[in-house]
């Protein structure tokens, strides 16, 4: 059970204010709130601060007195003004998408490739809801992330760029097509120090793959939001704790998944894009993978070969 000292600086820390700042809000000065946080102070807080705390910060009273797990819930929870949903329509939310994902943005994607590259080979998947306003934006989007200065790393799974070179199921592009957006692709980001590209393995921690929706994250926006699995309904997220926990996933080296090097990104799909000319199949690719790079096991792992 967490003491009132603990829970106090599990708030402050999680406030992000500093100690001048906090006890200011609280009508306090620097001293008071200073000796409030040391280890040796045993006098209990007053009500009055305790209620002025979750006034200010929008807990429940119940956060003074809960269990462990269900005081880190309420601290950590969403706010209501944290959390915003985007049910504008397809327009609106491609829109929202060319407005909202801006420079330093980390981008995973849920299938090979975004939209940005494979719109501009492949203009007509969107016969069924297609409008001269859709257009627009799909090219203002389109011309934005492919830009050169545009600052940007995106994520793609490596299950996900086989399917695209190789599955039957679901698969629309013709081998022309699969052709002029790896080599789109390659000369976006080829050379690049403005972009990052990283093809990852969704198994490695999770046995059945890591599925995803959409997801953009943008730390210095405080700024991240993911697109439900309904057409075009966004979900918007500020919470900055949530934010930076799940970007650190995906910068952090000991902590996001096994992934081709950025470095040899371009060179992958190189070679993929030789098999495809070359109408090798999905095996017959890997063991050129195997050979002329390190990431054969990555590949072959993707595979269930009996």
């Amino acid at each position: 059970m967490l003491n009132h000292k603990e829970r106090l600086k599990e708030i402050f820390n999680k406030s992000g204010l500093s100690l001048s700042k906090f006890a200011t809000l609280l009508g306090k000065d620097r001293r008071t709130l200073a000796s409030w946080l040391e280890k040796n102070e045993k006098k209990e807080l007053d009500e009055g601060v305790k209620n002025k705390i979750c006034e200010l910060f929008r807990y429940p009273k119940e956060i003074w007195h809960s269990d462990r797990a269900h005081f880190f819930s309420l601290l950590n929870g969403l706010k209501n003004e944290e959390l915003k949903v985007i049910d504008e329509g397809y327009i609106g939310g491609l829109k929202y998408i060319f407005e909202n994902e801006n420079e330093g943005a980390t981008i995973l994607h849920p299938a090979f490739p975004n939209p940005a590259y494979r719109d501009f080979i492949v203009p007509f998947v969107y016969q069924n809801i297609d409008s001269e306003e859709a257009k627009i934006y799909r090219r203002k989007r389109g011309e934005k992330m492919r830009d050169y200065s545009f600052a940007a790393s995106e994520w793609y799974s490596i299950k996900s760029l086989l399917e695209f070179c190789f599955s039957p199921i679901g698969n629309f592009y013709t081998k022309e097509q699969k052709i002029a957006i790896l080599e789109l692709m390659i000369a976006t980001f080829k050379d690049n120090f403005n972009k990052t590209l990283y093809f990852f393995d969704s198994y490695d921690k999770k046995i059945y793959g890591l599925e995803m929706f959409y997801l953009s994250i943008n730390v210095k926006q405080n700024l991240m939001f993911f697109k439900a699995p309904l057409e075009m309904l966004i979900v918007e997220i500020r919470n900055t704790s949530l934010i930076r926990k799940i970007h650190h996933h995906y910068t952090n080296a000991q902590k996001c998944p096994a992934h081709i090097a950025p470095k040899d990104a371009c060179f992958i799909m190189q070679i993929l894009t030789n098999c495809l000319k070359g109408n090798l199949n999905l095996g017959q690719t890997c063991d050129i993978i195997e050979r002329q790079s390190s990431y054969g096991e990555l590949f072959f792992k993707t595979l269930s070969i009996s």
